[in-house]
């Protein structure tokens, strides 16, 4: 064997070895959780710690730049790089949220946490909120928190999560966890699918292979309009059976709305089968669709 095979096995290897690092089962093995050392001395952070100890993910504990967060590392195998994942939890107590609200701090809050991780996207696990609510003074109402967070996600891109003990805290910490793993193979998966030629409805996918499979991606896109049915979008696509077509014929129409109003439609097979037409309704949605220039046009 030369040396130049010698590598490209080597390199193929590695490849496969990456690849497999990255599948569910496997890609936990490579995540690294970095829990602030300030939830350690927490109450709830050795059952986080175990939780996670449970289900084979490595922890760091370090001191994190803003205080009660979890971030994640993924240390891919033959990578010398620890890359940083794209998201964070936030934990924080139920009457620090409170407070927050009350001061008109909730806010600026986030948008400081985002300020400091610019590159990702914080989730706020909020811890005893219920049991907050019920030692409070009432100057902050549920309605408060819920416009808060609402506001927080619209603006900030911020999601929550509501949890009331330490079981619950951790169960949540190692879903995430889970979750950030999984991230590259379903992303791997998505891409491949779409790579397939694979046209997704409300039905079921079309798969398009060798110029086969138009023809019923065309129905089903005819059949995504409200009341269409299979028979309508048989009785219009035998008349057009290319939209190309459609979009010529309604062009060049003295009358596009109307244009597809009396194609006949067959309820069922056989001679005595009952007619009905398209109709001037569908029509008319169909004629917007493959006319209109606005884009907030309602058909």
């Amino acid at each position: 064997m030369s040396k130049t095979q010698g590598s490209s096995k080597s390199e193929k290897q590695l490849y496969r070895h990456a690849k497999n690092a990255l599948k569910p089962g496997e890609c936990h093995k490579y995540l690294t959780v970095e829990i602030d050392s300030g939830l350690i001395s927490d109450p709830c952070g050795a059952q986080i710690t175990q939780e996670l100890s449970q289900a084979d993910f490595k922890t760091n504990i370090i001191q994190q730049i803003v205080p009660q967060t979890i971030t994640w590392r993924r240390d891919l195998p033959q990578s010398c790089d620890k890359t940083a994942q794209e998201f964070l939890l936030y934990i924080v107590q139920g009457q620090e949220i409170l407070d927050s609200i009350r001061e008109r701090k909730f806010s600026a809050r986030i948008q400081s946490l985002k300020g400091i991780y610019p590159d990702r996207t914080p989730v706020i696990i909020i811890y005893g909120l219920k049991d907050s609510f019920r030692k409070s003074d009432k100057s902050v109402n549920r309605h408060d928190v819920e416009m808060s967070l609402v506001e927080a996600q619209i603006l900030h891109n911020c999601c929550h999560r509501l949890v009331e003990n330490p079981a619950e805290l951790a169960a949540t910490v190692a879903q995430f966890s889970k979750s950030v793993a999984e991230i590259p193979h379903k992303r791997e998966e998505i891409e491949k699918s779409l790579g397939e030629s694979c046209y997704f409805s409300s039905r079921e996918n079309v798969k398009i292979q060798n110029d086969v499979g138009y023809s019923r991606l065309w129905q089903e896109h005819l059949i995504e309009f409200p009341h269409a049915t299979l028979e309508t979008a048989q009785a219009i696509t035998n008349e057009y059976p290319m939209p190309q077509l459609l979009i010529q014929a309604l062009a060049t129409s003295s009358d596009p709305e109307n244009l597809l109003t009396d194609i006949p439609v067959r309820r069922s097979g056989g001679p005595l089968a009952a007619h009905r037409k398209v109709g001037q309704e569908l029509s008319r949605k169909i004629f917007k669709l493959y006319t209109t220039e606005n884009p907030d046009e309602i058909l």
